[in-house]
C-alpha cells in the first residue's frame, strides 16, 4: 500500500538522522495519549464525590483536585518537552535531507539531466524535500497518538454497551474511507498535471522577472500572458471542480452517520442513568468520552486523510531516490586513478567510426565520424545548425554513448574511464551556460572545484577579458552578482559569458571545450579573448564551436560537419583552396561584414 510505503520511507530517513531523539519523541507522544484517560476519569470521580456516591479511587474532592492539578502540570511539562524534541528533530532532518538530496543529485549522470521525465522527478522531489517529509512524519506520529486515544474511548464504549460500540466504530469508518478516496483522487489530478503546474508556474514567473517584464511591456503582452495563465489554470481547475462537487454530495450524507450512532449511544446511557445502573459521574464520564472520541476521531481522520493524500508527495521523493544512472562509469582504486590521471595528462582524442542517434529517435545525428585530435591542438568544429557539432561534444563528455563505434583517450576506451577522471580531463563551456548569483570569488571557486589563490582567479579572468569590469567593482572578487540582492550587480550578456569562460579556464584541465563561447561578446573583445587563449593555453587542447570565422581561421585545424558527417578537415588556408563549403560560408560571412561597414 502506498501509504505504508510512504510512512516507512519517512520514518527510516528520520531514524537515520536522529535515532534516540525520534524514539524518545514517539514514546512521549504515546505516553501523553495514554494520560488523556486520567483527565476524564478524575472529572467523573469529582462529580460522584460531590454527589456523595461511591468512587473508584476513594478520594476526597480536595484530593481529586490536587491530583488533577499535578496531572495538568505534568502533562504540560511533557508536551513542552515533546515540542522541544520535535524542533530539534526538525532541524536535524532538514539538514540531513537537504544534504542527502544534493548527494543523490551528484550521483546522476549528464544524460539524466537531459531527460524530461527525470527532470520532472527532480523538480517535484526538490519541492518535497525536506519540508514535506517533516510534515508527513508529524502527521504519522500524531495519527499514532490519536489512535491510542481513540482505542481507549472505544474500549470504554465496549464496557458500557458492546452493540453501541460496534455501531459507533462502523459508522465512523465509512466517512474515513470516503474521505480517503476523495483525497486520493484530488491528488491524482495534481500528479497527472505536474507538467501543467510547472508550465503555469513558469508563465507566472514571466511577470515577476525584470528581463521578461521589459519585453512584455514593450510588446503590450500582458493580455497575452493573462490569457495564457488562465487557460493553463482552467485545464487544472475544471477537473478539480468536479471532484469538489462529488465531495460535497458524498460527504454531506456519510458524515451524518456517526451523528446517528452517537445519538443511539446517548439514549442507551440515559436509560441506564434513569434505571440507576450507572452513577451521575459515570454518565458524565461516558458523555465526555463521546466528546473525546469525536475529537480524537476527527483528528485521526484528518491525519489519516493527510497521510493518504500526501503519500503521493512522498512518492515523488521515493521516485527521485529510485532514479538510476543511464551511463555506468567504472570504479577503480585511488592508486589506479592516480596512474590513469598521469596517462591522460596529454590526451590524444580518437573518434573511431562513431554514429549516434538520440534515445527514442531513429534518425542518425552523426554518421561514421572518424577524427583524431592530438594533444595541445587548437581545433575548431563548424557547421550549420543541427549538423551534429554539440552532439559530438556530448559524446566526448559521455553524456551519451555512441550508437556505433567508440571514443578513445590515449587508446583507452571512454567507457573504461571513471567519471571523476573524465571531468578532470575535460573542462566544458556550453552555449547555454548557467548564471550563478554568487560572488565573483564563489563563481570562480565553483568552476575550479576547490579554493585557489586570488591570483589564479584573476589570471583566468584576465584571459577571458572579464577582469577589466570586475576590477572596477567596489568589492572586486567579493562583489555579489544578481539584481535580486541589495548589493548585487547584474551583468550584460557578454559579461556573463566572459565570466563563464573564466570559470572554464580556471579548472586547469588538459582539454578545454568551448561551445559558442563568445556569441554574446562584441568582435573587439572576442579578438582579445582568442588572442590571449592562443598565447596562454598552448599546452592545452582547445576544441571550440563557433560561427564566427574571424576566430575560426586562427585555429590549427578546422573540421566541417554537414548533416552528421565530416566533409572537410584542414587549416584555414587549405580549406579556402579546396573551395568547398567552408570557403563558401567564409565568403558569405566576409561579404556580410563588408556590407555592414
Amino acid at each position: 500500500m502506498k501509504v505504508i510505503q510512504a510512512v516507512k520511507f519517512v520514518v527510516i530517513r528520520t531514524y537515520k538522522t536522529t535515532k534516540i531523539l525520534l524514539v524518545v519523541y514517539i514514546s512521549l507522544t504515546i505516553f501523553i495519549s495514554l494520560l488523556a484517560f486520567i483527565n476524564i476519569l478524575v472529572f467523573k470521580e469529582v462529580i460522584d464525590a460531590a454527589n456523595g456516591q461511591e468512587t473508584i479511587l476513594g478520594l476526597s474532592i480536595l484530593s481529586l483536585f490536587f491530583l488533577w492539578f499535578i496531572y495538568q502540570i505534568f502533562e504540560k511539562a511533557l508536551e513542552k518537552f515533546a515540542e522541544y524534541l520535535w524542533n530539534i528533530i526538525d532541524l536535524k532532518q532538514t539538514i540531513y535531507n537537504t544534504s542527502d538530496f544534493v548527494n543523490k543529485l551528484s550521483t546522476l549522470d549528464l544524460s539524466n539531466f537531459e531527460n524530461p521525465q527525470t527532470y520532472d522527478k527532480i523538480w517535484r522531489s526538490f519541492n518535497r524535500i525536506p519540508w514535506q517529509l517533516k510534515y508527513y512524519l508529524d502527521s504519522a506520529i500524531k495519527l499514532l497518538g490519536k489512535s491510542i486515544e481513540l482505542s481507549i474511548s472505544i474500549f470504554i464504549f465496549f464496557v458500557v454497551s458492546p452493540l453501541s460500540a460496534i455501531l459507533i466504530v462502523f459508522a465512523n469508518i465509512i466517512p474515513i474511507l470516503v474521505k480517503s478516496k476523495i483525497g486520493e483522487q484530488t491528488f491524482n489530478i495534481y500528479k497527472a498535471d505536474s507538467e501543467t503546474r510547472r508550465r503555469f508556474e513558469y508563465t507566472s514567473s514571466l511577470v515577476t522577472q525584470r528581463d521578461t517584464l521589459i519585453e512584455i511591456k514593450q510588446f503590450h503582452g500582458f493580455k497575452f500572458i493573462k490569457e495564457k495563465l488562465l487557460s493553463i489554470y482552467n485545464i487544472f481547475s475544471k477537473k478539480q471542480k468536479g471532484l469538489f462537487k462529488r465531495a460535497w454530495l458524498n460527504l454531506t450524507f456519510v458524515e451524518m452517520i456517526p451523528i446517528f450512532a452517537a445519538f443511539i449511544f446517548l439514549i442507551t446511557i440515559i436509560i441506564q442513568l434513569n434505571n440507576r445502573i450507572i452513577t451521575t459521574g459515570t454518565f458524565v464520564f461516558l458523555f465526555t468520552n463521546i466528546l473525546v472520541f469525536n475529537g480524537a476521531l476527527w483528528n485521526l481522520t484528518y491525519f489519516l486523510g493527510t497521510l493518504i493524500s500526501d503519500s503521493h508527495f512522498i512518492h515523488d521523493a521515493i521516485d527521485y531516490y529510485s532514479i538510476k544512472r543511464n551511463i555506468d562509469f567504472p570504479k577503480i582504486t585511488p592508486s589506479l586513478e592516480k596512474e590513469l590521471l598521469e596517462k591522460l595528462k596529454n590526451p590524444i582524442i580518437t573518434v573511431e567510426n562513431v554514429s549516434f542517434h538520440y534515445p527514442n529517435a531513429a534518425r542518425m545525428v552523426l554518421k561514421n565520424i572518424n577524427l583524431i585530435i592530438p594533444s595541445s591542438q587548437n581545433i575548431a568544429i563548424i557547421g550549420e545548425n543541427g549538423a551534429g557539432k554539440t552532439t559530438l561534444v556530448k559524446l566526448l563528455l559521455r553524456v551519451y554513448d555512441p550508437t556505433e563505434g567508440k571514443i578513445l583517450l590515449n587508446g583507452i576506451d571512454l567507457k573504461n574511464v571513471p567519471e571523476n577522471i573524465l571531468f578532470k580531463t575535460y573542462s566544458t563551456l556550453f552555449q547555454s551556460f548557467g548564471k550563478f548569483y554568487l560572488t565573483i570569488r564563489e563563481n570562480m571557486e565553483l568552476g575550479a572545484g576547490r579554493k585557489l589563490p586570488d591570483d589564479e582567479y584573476i589570471k583566468a579572468l584576465k584571459l577571458s577579458n572579464a577582469w577589466h569590469y570586475i576590477n572596477a567593482f567596489p568589492k572586486k572578487l567579493d562583489q555579489q552578482l544578481g539584481p535580486n540582492y541589495t548589493d548585487g550587480v547584474d551583468l550584460s550578456g557578454g559579461q556573463w559569458q566572459q565570466l563563464a569562460i573564466a570559470k572554464a579556464l580556471v579548472r586547469k584541465t588538459p582539454v578545454l571545450i568551448l561551445d559558442e563561447p563568445t556569441s554574446s561578446v562584441d568582435a573587439k573583445a572576442e579578438t582579445e579573448i582568442f588572442d590571449r587563449l592562443n598565447k596562454e593555453t598552448k599546452d592545452r587542447t582547445i576544441i571550440f564551436i563557433s560561427h564566427r570565422f574571424s576566430t575560426i581561421k586562427d585555429a590549427h585545424r578546422i573540421v566541417v560537419i554537414h548533416k552528421g558527417k565530416i566533409i572537410e578537415d584542414g587549416n584555414h588556408e587549405e580549406l579556402l583552396k579546396n573551395k568547398g563549403q567552408y570557403a563558401t560560408l567564409y565568403a558569405l560571412q566576409a561579404e556580410r561584414y563588408l556590407r555592414a561597414e
